[in-house]
This record gives structure tokens, C-alpha cells and sequence, in this order.
């Protein structure tokens, strides 16, 4: 018998288990790849119905069948078929004070690389959510109006376990600061953003 939880990982979300006599024991991921995995429904032969989205596909019902994900519905491929979607990509940043920051980078469907554009950093609340390989109106809605957005990991955030996470206990708005701002010089530094057209914006933290 295991026990099945979520388990989320550096921008992404996956289905995994743990045997119910070591709840202590080595967790056996039951999915993978740049995804996210929410809603798992167990049956009774033992697999799942779970939700599952990408940066490029919405959400949509799958079988998860040992390790294998089949898809059941598919509400949005009409709608996806007539869309031009953003490509999003994992981005890393070192911080000043040596911090490895990661996130996620979506530049516009027309991209050309070698051309700076204007860049919209995007910052998730929480502090302890994370960004990640989902799809997001909000960075599609961006990027389509020509926007690349910066989608940053800022120490706090979930996914890099809990000294991570506890980085910023008792101290806020300081190393989350460094974090994203480092992200931007990043960005700058690879020609990508345009340090003249610079924007900010997102949630509740």
C-alpha cells in the first residue's frame, strides 16, 4: 500500500508515492517532465484521473496508468489550434549575493533572438507559490502584445525545499528583492530585455 501526494519541484508538479510502512522512505515519482500535475483521482486498479497542464496545452483530464499519461479530454484543442502561443523556457540568475534563481522566461511567438525587447518581470504572490511549467493567460496575454516576461523563483518560493523557502523568514522584502532584480540584469546581460522598457507587476505578495 502507498501513499500518494503532490509533489512540487522547481517549477513543476508531479504525482509521486511513498510506501504507507516508511512514510519516511525515498518518494517514487509517478510523473515527469516541464508539467504540472494537480487533482489526482486514485481508482481502484490503483491508477489515477489527474489533471495535467504545460505551458502550451490547459489543463485536460488523463488516465495516469503506472507511469504512463493518457489523455481523456480535450476541450481546448480547438481553441489551441488557433492560437499562436509564446515559447517558455526555465531561465536561470545568479543573485549578487551568489543565490542560484531560477524561473521561467516566455518570449513573444515571433521572437527574433539578437533583438532586445521590452520585458515585463511578473512576480508570483505566496510568498510560498512558485512559477511554473503551466499554462498562463496572463504570460500568454503578455507575450502576445510583444511583451518577454520573467517569471522568477525568488527565495520563499515552493519547489527548492524548505531552506529555501525559510531563507526569508523574519526578513522580508529584502532577498526577494536581490532575487528578482538579479533575474532582470540577467535578462539584460543575454540581450534579451531592454533595459530602457522595463516593467513590473503581479500578485498579492
Amino acid at each position: 500500500q502507498n501513499i500518494s501526494f503532490l509533489l512540487q519541484d522547481d517549477r513543476t508538479n508531479h504525482l509521486a508515492t511513498v510506501p504507507a510502512e516508511n512514510p519516511n522512505g525515498t518518494a517514487q515519482r509517478k510523473t515527469s517532465g516541464n508539467r504540472v500535475i494537480s487533482s489526482p483521482s486514485p481508482g481502484k486498479d490503483g491508477n489515477f484521473a489527474v489533471l495535467a497542464a504545460e505551458p502550451t496545452r490547459m489543463s485536460e483530464v488523463y488516465a495516469l496508468e503506472g507511469s504512463n499519461l493518457r489523455q481523456l479530454t480535450k476541450h481546448n484543442d480547438k481553441l489551441l489550434a488557433e492560437l499562436q502561443l509564446a515559447t517558455t523556457e526555465n531561465f536561470h540568475s545568479k543573485s549578487k549575493d551568489g543565490a542560484d534563481v531560477r524561473g521561467l522566461i516566455v518570449k513573444p511567438a515571433s521572437y527574433k533572438a539578437g533583438t532586445k525587447y521590452p520585458t515585463i518581470l511578473y512576480i508570483h504572490g505566496g510568498p510560498n507559490g512558485q512559477d511554473q511549467h503551466s499554462f498562463s493567460f496572463d504570460r500568454e496575454f503578455l507575450a502576445a502584445n510583444g511583451y518577454v516576461v520573467l517569471a522568477i523563483n525568488y527565495r520563499g518560493s515552493a519547489g527548492r525545499g524548505n531552506a529555501f523557502q525559510k531563507a526569508i523568514h523574519g526578513d522580508w522584502g529584502n532577498l526577494e528583492v536581490v532575487d528578482l532584480l538579479g533575474a532582470v540584469d540577467e535578462a539584460v546581460r543575454q540581450g534579451i530585455a531592454d533595459p530602457n522598457r522595463l516593467g513590473i507587476g503581479g500578485w498579492s505578495y
